[in-house]
């Protein structure tokens, strides 16, 4: 069914994606403006894991597709074999007509030099033995990072953020450009999703507004790392899965995974709406076993082909044996890891712990100041406890906020389903894959509780299970 919407609301819709842009994209120049002020204390203006997508998506750049970014003043890192010759070449560098923009490198012998021309750094790098140039932005202060591709995730973020070097530029605002936009996008999807679930203008809007104003949404969004991609194309797959079409949310699921594979969590809301389907269909169980035997095959092969074509550059660059290697089979077992662990690495988080603001991972800290992975905490509390209680509720009235419910318990079984299989060392800020759906789901009930005597079924409910319950542990021990 085709949801119309009204004019007014369409405005204040702009509206409300006009704030989360401002709010977005202030904070991600703010970091720049904070990061370029303390170069000389040795910043790289990364925020976060940046480091390790951003100068992948440069190192493709260069070694991939044999191109520089756009620069207005010719910058390079370059790289030396020891810090010996960085030191050194560090002294010569005005002989030469090359200004040393940085030399504050501890795990890297390198340095970070501008010159007016493209040619004078590399005739510069040439006469001092420098191993490596690389053109843009300083690289980050890691061992052996002039090399890294990021080959333990897909690669199709790291095109977007190196497209972005080519056409804008390479600094770090320019680099959020696309999580800007993703996350203003992400804002619309839910508009859209919360309008085809609940046929609601003013919830769509109060959902909307707070997943706008959502500080894990506002603060994943002025960064560039993954996963606000994931939730964007998340948010797109699960509206048709939402509206019946769930080979096309299978196809979506497959294409999210090319940014990072916990997109594929999103397999578990997929099968809920085969078990919705066949249960207002055939109820047979063996319909609903070979259904979702399909629909897993069927995620499967998109994801195959989606990673294979997305990858081909890579493929050819590696070699396919390197690629199924290292972008597969490794990235597989990778993430089911165990990773970075004790003193230096930061603190994992359970699903369950994102929503009660438990081992927050903290995005950039200074001065005091933290920018913290973590949403609105009451709220997404509260839309926990009933996400466990609502089941009984769902079950005999089916309300609208089924569906809502669907979503959210879905992925945040993925999560934890992922954390049993060996993924221990989970961070707070995969949490804004689930945020659109804590809030939709939680607006929605919370809309439906408000008449009384919902409110009642569902403290109802529980009356009678615990009832239940009650009359079975006194059974065992009746004579």
């Amino acid at each position: 069914m085709l949801v119309t919407v009204s004019r007014a609301v369409l405005l204040v819709l702009m509206l409300v994606v006009a704030i989360n842009i401002f709010l977005t994209a202030s904070q991600a120049l703010d970091l720049e403006h904070r990061e370029v002020a303390k170069i000389a204390m040795g910043a790289k203006g990364y925020v976060s894991d940046e480091v390790w997508y951003v100068d992948a998506a440069r190192n493709i750049l260069r070694k991939v597709f044999g191109l520089v970014p756009r620069m207005d003043v010719p910058r390079a890192t370059l790289v030396y074999p020891d810090k010996d010759l960085a030191k050194e070449a560090s002294k010569q560098a005005s002989s030469y007509g090359v200004k040393v923009v940085s030399d504050l490198y501890t795990e890297i012998p390198a340095i970070y030099v501008e010159a007016k021309s493209i040619e004078s750094i590399e005739r510069f790098a040439r006469a001092t033995n420098a191993s490596d140039i690389v053109f843009g932005w300083m690289l980050g202060d890691a061992e052996g990072i002039n090399e890294y591709l990021n080959l333990e995730h897909p690669p199709m973020a790291k095109y977007i953020i190196a497209l972005t070097m080519v056409l804008l530029g390479d600094r770090p605002f320019l680099w959020r450009i696309p999580s800007i936009a993703m996350g203003a996008l992400l804002v619309i999807l839910t508009f859209i999703l919360t309008l085809e679930i609940t046929r609601s203008e003013n919830l769509a809007l109060i959902v909307s507004a707070l997943v706008a104003v959502d500080p894990l949404v506002r603060n994943m969004a002025s960064i560039a790392l993954l996963d606000i991609y994931v939730a964007t194309l998340t948010a797109l797959a699960m509206l048709y899965a939402v509206k019946g079409r769930l080979r096309l949310c299978a196809a979506l699921i497959g294409f999210a995974s090319t940014f990072k594979f916990s997109a594929l969590l999103g397999i578990v809301p997929l099968l809920l709406y085969v078990l919705k389907r066949v249960a207002q269909t055939t109820r047979r169980f063996i319909d609903a076993l070979f259904d979702s035997i399909y629909y897993l095959i069927l995620t499967a092969l998109f994801f195959t082909v989606f990673q294979v074509a997305t990858s081909i550059p890579l493929i050819v660059y590696l070699g396919l044996d390197t690629w199924v290697n290292n972008s597969i089979l490794n990235a597989i077992s990778w993430h089911l890891s165990i990773k970075c662990v004790g003193e230096g690495c930061p603190q994992p988080s359970a699903p369950w712990d994102w929503f009660f603001g438990l081992n927050i991972f903290p995005l950039y800290i200074e001065n005091g100041r933290t920018i913290a992975a973590s949403g609105i905490v009451p709220l997404y509390a509260v839309t926990f406890i009933l996400m466990i209680l609502a089941p009984p509720y769902l079950a005999k009235l089916r309300p609208r906020s089924r569906d809502t419910w669907m979503l959210l318990t879905g992925l945040f079984l993925g999560y934890v389903i992922l954390w049993l299989a060996g993924a221990k060392t989970q961070y707070s800020f995969y949490a804004v894959h689930l945020a659109p759906y804590i809030h939709m789901f939680l607006v929605s009930i919370c809309f439906e509780l408000a008449d009384r005597g919902r409110l009642l079924e569902l403290f109802n409910s529980w009356v009678k299970i615990f009832t239940y319950l009650w009359g079975v542990v006194l059974q065992l021990f009746e004579e």
